[in-house]
């Protein structure tokens, strides 16, 4: 996990954890979309990819 993910409220991180584990569930790696993660977990994309630079991270 990277620094600015970390510093994040533990009820924050597990949302974004949630959410990601719920989209990685219900879809093979090509089609888990970071848009409906980021959705799902009440952020933008571009949050999304502040704390995490790719989609395999």
């Amino acid at each position: 996990m990277n620094e600015k993910f970390s510093s994040l409220p533990q009820e924050k991180q597990q949302a974004v954890i949630n959410a990601a584990m719920e989209v990685f569930g219900k879809n093979e790696y090509k089609r888990a979309s970071t848009d409906l993660m980021a959705a799902k977990a009440g952020i933008s994309k571009g949050l999304l990819f502040y704390y995490f630079r790719n989609k395999k991270e």
